[in-house]
Order: structure tokens, then C-alpha cells, then sequence
């Protein structure tokens, strides 16, 4: 018989090949992985290509950013799925294709000098809900008192909650799980503009929401690199999630070098970064 995906021999009685067999699950759809597979492999070159890439995919190593993966092609369970990279899995999120293409083409744009179009992408299939700050201890923390009684928040100049330096909204985000106060502080403050009376998010330099944590947009906080406390930047919830394990300077280029892929064709550049911080795949969740 031969291979029902890349039409190689296989084993007796058997529907796949042994290397087309691993892509296979019990619980799973295999249906829908089998036209996926189909769909991706290319005879000429033996593998699988990335939907989104076309980069040709790693089979074995988990802990690869192009390490072969299934996609929903429509962020729902009962959508086609289409193979993917990883790295691109983890990037689309909950972005419909053209989206997700929206997305780098205005993260480029706007890296490049032009606004970012906030109404560009309407993030139709968005069902996150980030977590919330939760109301901070209403005893001052030692981060928050003045010898000094200050008439303004030292973050957004909004008024003081009793007599700490922050206002109420600020005070809940820089206490916000404990850890890094003096970071989001910083953070917070390099991201607030009087002008707009709005925080901004660093990728896009659009207002973040700091009430909604269904929204997209909501207020993140971001390691330009990843685990380093002193990096932390305010984001938009969407633009952390497709950072997602990059450092700062690694997404920037991913972002470029996809947004000539969209415009050019071609093939993408899987070097262009050496992913120093990815630690996801099998056994390596973050």
C-alpha cells in the first residue's frame, strides 16, 4: 500500500508510513490532520512547508520554533486545520488569516515611520480575557509612601490615592501580582501621554485599554527580554501574545522579514533570528 499523505510505501496493513504516522492521535481529528498534511507536503523537497511561511518544517525537534504543528485556520475548533510552524502558532493567536496579515503589515508600517491603524485589525475572534489587577492591599506598601505628601500621582499626575504616590488605576497595575513594582512603575510612567491622557503600547504606540481585560488591547506587561525584570514595557495583551517567547530585537526582525515575505513572495527567512530565547515545544512550556 502506499502512504494515504506522501503516497510512500508503508508497513502491512497500515494507512500511513511511519514517518507520516507520528502526525497522527488518538482523541484527535485525524481527518482533518490528514488533509492538512496533504495540503503542506511537497514531493519535490520531502517535508512539509509551513500555511504561513512556507518554510519547510522541522519533524522531530519539539524544542524548534519551525517545528511542525496543527493550526486552526479560523480561531475555532471546528475549522479546517492547516499545518504550521510553532513559532507562527503561537503568533497568530486568535487572528483570523487576514488578520494576522494585517497585523505585521502595520507593525511594519508603523516601525517604518507611519501611526499604527488601530481599527485596522478587528480582532473578530478575540475570547481572551486577561487577568485583572485585583483592588491593591489598602494598607500602603513601602513602594508608596512619601516622607514628601504629593499632590499628584507620580505616574499619570492624576489625583493620589490617600496618601500614596499613585493614583488608584496606576496603584493597581505597578501592585499588581507582587513582583517587579518598581519596573511597572517605570514602565507605566515611559508609557503614559499626557496629551492623550492614555497609556501606550511600545510595539504599536496606540492607546491601551486599562479597563477591559476582554479587550485586545488591554494593558500588558512586557519583557523586551524575556525574564530580564529591568525590560519591562507596557503592551497591548494582542501584541505581547504574538511576541510571545522573542526578545524585543528578535520580533522587530521577525515582523520585517514576514512583512517582505507577505509583499514579495518567496520563501521565509528562518535565520533571520537565533531564537536565544525560545524555550517552547514538548516538554518545554513556559
Amino acid at each position: 500500500m502506499r502512504c494515504y499523505v506522501c503516497e510512500k510505501e508503508t508497513p502491512p496493513r497500515q494507512r500511513y508510513c511511519d514517518r507520516c504516522r507520528l502526525f497522527f492521535m488518538a482523541g484527535y481529528d485525524n481527518a482533518k490532520r490528514r488533509a492538512a498534511l496533504i495540503a503542506a507536503y511537497d514531493k519535490a523537497r520531502d517535508g512539509f512547508l509551513c500555511n504561513w511561511s512556507g518554510v519547510l518544517l522541522e519533524e522531530r525537534d519539539h524544542a524548534d520554533p519551525f517545528h511542525l504543528c496543527f493550526d486552526h485556520r479560523i480561531p475555532v475548533e471546528t475549522s479546517e486545520l492547516v499545518v504550521s510552524s510553532e513559532l507562527f502558532n503561537c503568533m497568530k493567536t486568535d487572528l483570523a488569516p487576514d488578520e494576522f496579515q494585517t497585523a505585521f503589515e502595520e507593525l511594519a508600517a508603523h516601525r517604518n515611520g507611519r501611526p499604527f491603524n488601530r481599527s485596522a485589525i478587528k480582532f473578530t475572534y478575540w475570547r481572551r480575557r486577561s487577568p485583572h489587577p485585583p483592588e491593591p492591599n489598602k494598607c500602603l506598601y513601602r513602594e508608596e509612601l512619601s516622607r514628601i505628601r504629593v499632590d499628584a500621582c507620580v505616574v499619570c499626575g492624576g489625583p493620589p490615592w490617600q496618601e500614596s504616590i499613585y493614583c488608584e488605576r496606576c496603584r493597581k497595575f505597578v501592585f499588581w501580582r507582587g513582583y517587579d513594582r518598581a519596573q511597572h512603575a517605570r514602565a507605566m510612567k515611559e508609557a503614559w501621554n499626557a496629551d492623550e491622557g492614555r497609556f501606550m503600547c511600545q510595539y504599536t504606540g496606540a492607546a491601551v485599554d486599562d479597563g477591559d481585560p476582554t479587550s485586545p488591547w488591554y494593558l500588558s506587561f512586557d519583557h523586551g527580554i524575556p525574564g530580564d525584570p529591568e525590560s519591562i514595557a507596557v503592551a497591548a495583551v494582542w501584541v505581547n501574545s504574538m511576541k510571545n517567547a522573542l526578545s524585543k530585537a528578535e520580533f522587530w526582525k521577525v515582523v520585517g522579514e514576514y512583512d517582505r515575505y507577505l509583499r514579495e513572495g518567496g520563501e521565509f527567512d528562518r535565520d533571520i533570528v537565533e531564537f536565544e530565547y525560545w524555550r517552547r515545544g514538548r516538554g518545554h512550556r513556559e
